[in-house]
């Protein structure tokens, strides 16, 4: 259930990205924000051409543009380590381990004592003995914490574990901690200039410490054991009086710690306090006189005007790449991209897809210069010399836009590519006639093929392409030609043109799982009768299985004819019906035992059924994950035709409420070339098969016929086929149905012979020609709409 309400919520989330058109408007300035702060974060060569080091001498005046302050940072710094100096370090004192050890000590001689007291209460004779005792030893550690040996026991077992001695040890141990423990007197001694700050654990109260040698250190705390000691063990025996010195000694832990943490808070609060130390220069003062020495002090009034500069320089920089980042976006958009047609279904989705790219390919620039500069931090930053740049894969970008979105998308995507990235590399004008030309070449040479191998094909020509370019670049930039500089950037420029291709070929499979695209790769995998669904139509459904063949041949033929993509038709013509999968018995063409299940439903209900065969095929591409393309084709397919023969039979039965809308497909119309031939292809096959005699002549009339009535309906308004192109689509649909139908010859039984010879009728019954089905034909009158000689 709640894996459920998550999936839901993540539907929801992408549906909303993909269809509110505000979310290009946040995509936009998001966009715009980021790649400001990004590429505004160079270090910028220095405006100030009077930059001196000390002991220079001033070739001029130099005075202050404006007021400002200069902070003097040595004398901010030294006073910041005053007060860090002056700050006392925070110990922490633990009042409570005494009670701690005592509450362990008395915990662990209640154990034995128990034994001792039972013994008592009920008068044994004699007192539990030694092994009895010694099994308690084990509980007897773990609750004082510390190890004791069996001989220790023993003492302790003549004694009877008595409570003065319990009495005595805690007393030792008090006398210790109540002075003070340190964890290390070293350190803490290194304080005694200025003493501590002692802050108990439990009250958090704080006094100043100053006389630090009074706390023992751990060694010491031991020896002051015995001597602190020595009164209140004078009355006992030798051996317990050194058994309860060994146990003050493992007892005691130090109760006073430095609290790094604290000490560091607080000094960290006192350099907070302090303010820098500034210098006011005002508008007109004059920082150096020309012929004076540079000294210290000139030096950190140039830093300060220095920084003065650059802040103002960058800020309007930052403000002129957003502007110009923003509109150039914008205006390309609005412009080119905002109403075409290629973009005009899921175009959130295709605007996600350049928007990845325009990242994706801008970051590589940004390592790039990144690169460049660590390898020369010294030097004034002039990427656009380095020609660092020309190494970079942007043209795969443009390479991967043509392939997804088609070739005049490519083309403008790639200005706003160039432009952004030539920002990137400080507005060089050659950063962007390279890739610019780069760019619109490489996906130039792949935009008819885009077999796999052929991108190699073309990095090897977009590379020897980038090295020429590169050389029309180095004569133009250099002064005077170096061998080497140009050989580099031509060596730098083959490689980029090599790696666009490795990119593109490694990026195309992650781009068509992310945005559900489909190339032609993927249309081979689908083309493959092998497949799952295919496989299932043809066990299941084998007239609409042939039916589907045939439509993909003549989708194939007419799309090659027009030069539209064939494996594109093809595979659409494979996969239009397979939703007739779900009730394969209500379409005629499955119908194997002469039932006809529509005849016992109403005219309405039939729609319904036919209608519904275009959402169970949505359903069932997704489910096996075909990709938008082939669903646009099953939705498509119909357009909004009319279903002609239930609605007139439902107006045949007298029913005076019948609507037309009732009866045609939800649609939409066809959108592109290759849904209107699947469109054309289904109609005509369909209605070819039911022809009693499919003379060639025969063929003709009805495949012109019917694209009349399609092209009449309005059908083919919203894809881009043209007359020309229905008049190439009918003679390739004539040809390969002519093929499919032609006439056969009759092989008679014995008596039909001997009848035909009897009859001197000849012995084969070919079909009728052309010429003769059509000398005595009746002509219907020519509509307006009717396109002539179509297809002969």
């Amino acid at each position: 259930m709640k894996k459920s309400k998550n999936e839901n919520k993540i539907r929801q989330a992408k549906k909303f990205l993909l269809t509110k058109p505000s979310i290009l408007w946040i995509l936009l300035i998001v966009f715009t924000i980021v790649f400001t702060i990004t590429i505004t974060h160079y270090p910028r060569q220095n405006k100030i051409s009077h930059f001196y080091t000390i002991g220079d001498v001033a070739k001029r005046d130099i005075k202050a543009p404006k007021n400002f302050f200069i902070e003097d940072k040595e004398a901010t710094n030294l006073k910041k380590n005053e007060v860090k100096e002056s700050v006392k370090n925070v110990y922490d004192f633990d009042a409570d381990l005494i009670e701690k050890i005592s509450s362990n000590i008395d915990s662990a001689m209640k154990i034995p004592q128990e034994l001792f007291k039972k013994a008592d209460q009920q008068n044994l004779e004699p007192a539990p003995t030694f092994e009895i005792v010694l099994d308690t030893q084990p509980e007897f550690e773990e609750k004082l914490g510390i190890e004791v040996s069996k001989g220790a026991y023993s003492i302790l077992y003549k004694h009877q574990f008595a409570p003065d001695i319990s009495l005595k040890i805690k007393a030792i141990i008090k006398i210790i901690l109540k002075n003070g423990v340190v964890a290390n007197k070293e350190i803490l001694l290194k304080e005694v200039h200025k003493g501590i700050i002692l802050r108990s654990i439990g009250s958090k109260k704080e006094r100043t410490v100053n006389n630090l040698k009074i706390f023992y250190g751990p060694d010491q705390a031991k020896t002051m054991v015995r001597i602190e000691g020595q009164p209140i063990l004078k009355d006992i025996n030798y051996n317990l009086s050194n058994l309860i010195v060994d146990l003050c000694q493992r007892l005691l832990q130090p109760n006073i710690t430095l609290n790094k943490n604290e000490t560091e808070k607080r000094i960290r609060n006192t350099e907070d306090q302090i303010k820098p130390i500034l210098y006011k220069i005002k508008a007109g003062e004059m920082i150096l006189r020309e012929g004076e020495r540079v000294d210290k002090v000139h030096l950190v009034k140039l830093l300060a005007l220095k920084e003065q500069i650059e802040e103002k320089d960058i800020f309007i920089s930052s403000t002129g790449i957003a502007l110009i980042t923003f509109f150039s976006i914008l205006v390309i958009y609005t412009l080119f991209l905002k109403d075409h047609k290629k973009l005009k279904t899921d175009h959130n989705r295709h605007i996600f897809f350049l928007i990845l790219g325009l990242v994706l390919y801008l970051t590589f620039a940004k390592f790039s210069t990144q690169i460049a500069q660590s390898a020369n931090p010294e030097i004034p930053w002039d990427i656009s010399s380095m020609s660092f740049f020309m190494i970079l894969p942007i043209p795969a970008a443009a390479m991967l836009t043509c392939l997804f979105l088609g070739f005049d998308i490519a083309v403008i995507f790639t200005v706003i590519l160039s432009l952004l990235t030539s920002l990137v590399f400080s507005g060089s004008f050659e950063v962007f006639i390279f890739f610019f030309l780069s760019s619109i070449t490489a996906a130039w040479w792949i935009k008819e093929k885009q077999e796999r191998k052929n991108f190699i094909m073309a990095g090897f020509k977009l590379a020897v392409f980038n090295a020429v370019l590169a050389l029309s670049l180095g004569f133009y930039s250099l002064a005077r030609p170096d061998v080497v500089i140009i050989t580099k950037e031509m060596m730098l420029a083959f490689c980029g043109g090599l790696f666009s291709a490795t990119f593109t070929v490694g990026f195309t499979p992650l781009i068509e799982i992310l945005f559900d695209y489909t190339t032609d790769s993927k249309f081979l995998e689908f083309s493959n009768l092998d497949r799952p669904l295919i496989k299932k139509l043809m066990i299941e459904a084998p007239g609409t299985y042939n039916h589907s063949i045939i439509v993909a041949t003549l989708a194939e033929a007419a799309a090659s004819a027009i030069d539209a993509g064939t494996l594109k038709a093809k595979v659409m013509g494979y996969y239009h019906d397979i939703g007739k999968l779900d009730k394969t018995l209500y379409f005629i063409e499955n119908q194997a035992d002469g039932k006809n299940r529509h005849d016992k439903l109403s005219p309405s209900m039939s729609a319904l059924v036919l209608i519904g065969h275009v959402k169970k095929g949505v359903e069932l591409a997704k489910k096996y994950k075909l990709g938008n393309e082939i669903i646009e084709g099953i939705i498509q397919h119909h357009g909004t035709s009319l279903i002609k023969y239930f609605y007139q039979k439902s107006l045949n039965s007298g029913n005076d409420t019948v609507k037309e809308e009732d009866f045609r497909y939800p649609g939409p119309k066809p959108q592109t070339r290759e849904a209107g031939i699947v469109m054309l292809a289904d109609v005509v096959e369909a209605a070819v098969r039911a022809l009693e005699r499919p003379t060639p002549a025969r063929i003709q009339g009805r495949v012109k016929e019917l694209i009349n009535d399609i092209f009449a309906d309005g059908q083919l308004e919203e894809c881009e086929l043209t007359l020309k192109d229905l008049h190439q689509i009918a003679k390739s649909f004539n040809n390969i149905l002519t093929s499919i139908y032609h006439s056969r010859i009759e092989y008679p039984d014995k008596a039909q012979e001997k009848k035909n010879e009897k009859n001197g009728s000849p012995k084969d019954t070919d079909r009728q020609s052309a010429k003769k089905e059509n000398t005595n034909g009746h002509h219907p009158p020519k509509d307006k709409t009717d396109l002539k000689r179509l297809g002969l």
